[in-house]
């Protein structure tokens, strides 16, 4: 995938969620089935965005790119906001992270993009996983609020 491609796809998803949820009232976004909610879902995007955010920096200084659904990414403490947090709180939190993670990668050189040399993930390929476990939640969204699909 080329990289604006990747850019509308990133920026899409958090498009989505201030459309589709941040209108919708909190007690609806608690409810779910089983342990999941909307709100859970979104807590675990956040915290996926924060982990790729913190493997994208460590990777820009030549560390090599991780698999953050797979791997294990440290996040300093305090960068984890609070479980209190309203829905519209951690979407919010998403896209401050969402907008660090597109301004590493706007001032990345195109080769940047497929260097093989640091790990086994490219920053393209860990940017396409990103987008599509961005799918996958915002799939999982829409079956918890009982609306057709986004797409």
């Amino acid at each position: 995938m080329d990289e604006q491609s990747l850019f509308n796809g990133l920026i899409g998803t958090f498009r989505e969620l201030n459309m589709k949820v941040r209108t919708l009232p909190e007690e609806r976004l608690q409810l779910g089935r089983g342990r999941q909610t909307v709100r859970s879902v979104i807590v675990d995007m956040r915290d996926d965005e924060l982990r790729f955010s913190q493997a994208l920096k460590d990777r820009l200084v030549g560390a090599p790119m991780v698999d953050i659904f797979h791997g294990r990414v440290d996040v300093e403490a305090g960068e984890i906001p609070s479980p209190d947090d309203t829905t519209i709180e951690v979407i919010s939190q998403f896209g401050t992270a969402r907008e660090s993670t597109l301004a590493m990668l706007r001032g990345m050189s195109p080769e940047a993009w497929d260097d093989q040399s640091q790990g086994a993930f490219t920053i393209r390929e860990a940017t396409g996983g990103l987008l599509a476990s961005d799918a996958a939640n915002l799939k999982k969204i829409v079956t918890l609020l009982g609306s057709p699909s986004p797409n």
